[in-house]
């Protein structure tokens, strides 16, 4: 009997580990940062499709390379959550529950690649949502978050960031770029433009961290390999990728030897 159950471990372990490796050679997973107007959500434009936007920032999905795709519904925008206010927040509340019924729904297994655009605005809705649930049952919307407040912060991207990667579709996330000094060196870094903890955090749960960069006029490029001072990496080009490479998802994605 005790054999019997030990079998049965054995099979529903090796069950997980084959549907996670199947997961992690089919699907990409990427964090896309970089500063304003270097390309973030144009991206989308040189995906699989169909794509299925999450738009939080402002105007983020008027860019003019999206507009034919959206047009023809390859790419699919939900822009509601750009008007979310920290004096009547509602949009974090409202996508969390329109994540959970698309995933009751089976949502995600008809799309090809789902973003988030980007991060950084999505976090500060998740902050006026915290900041407006307050502390028992006392709402504190527009006061200035405290320890706590970012500790909650820091554990709900977590695990959201984790259902994400777990959908049956490529992610991307994107984010905006910070610039900080380093204070040991005196060097200037770059980082992800979040609040605290998170902005070291968040970069660690992708596989795919890359920066769009504007090398010269007009010559946008994907930093895939960090220099120092840009911190990219990619786990699926390795070697096969240069440091710069064009902001093509599918080429990358072909680049490395995966189906586009």
């Amino acid at each position: 009997m005790a054999d019997d159950k030990f079998l049965k471990v054995q099979q529903r372990a090796q069950k997980v580990r084959d549907l996670y490796a199947q997961s992690a050679s089919q699907w990409i997973n990427a964090l896309v940062y970089g500063d304003f107007g270097t390309g973030k959500t144009q991206l989308a434009s040189t995906c699989p499709t169909p794509v299925f936007i999450d738009c939080f920032d402002p105007g983020g999905t008027t860019t003019a390379a999206l507009q034919p795709l959206i047009a023809k519904g390859d790419i699919v925008v939900e822009n509601k959550w750009e008007k979310d206010s920290w004096k009547h927040p509602w949009a974090f509340r409202e996508w969390e529950r329109e994540m959970s019924e698309r995933q009751q729904e089976g949502f995600f297994e008809h799309i090809a690649v789902y973003m988030l655009d980007s991060i950084t605005k999505w976090s500060d809705s998740m902050m006026f949502e915290i900041l407006r649930k307050g502390t028992k049952n006392v709402t504190r919307v527009g006061q200035s978050p405290e320890l706590q407040d970012y500790l909650v912060q820091q554990l709900t991207t977590v695990d959201w960031l984790g259902v994400l990667m777990g959908l049956p579709c490529h992610v991307i996330v994107t984010g905006h770029m910070a610039f900080m000094k380093d204070e040991l060196r005196g060097n200037i870094e770059t980082g992800l433009l979040l609040a605290g903890k998170l902005s070291e955090k968040v970069p660690l749960v992708f596989d795919e961290k890359w920066i769009t960069r504007v090398i010269s006029d007009r010559d946008y490029k994907l930093q895939v390999h960090s220099d120092g001072r840009y911190k990219a990496e990619t786990r699926m080009g390795g070697a096969k990728f240069d440091t710069f490479e064009p902001p093509e998802f599918k080429a990358l994605l072909r680049k490395a030897g995966r189906s586009d």
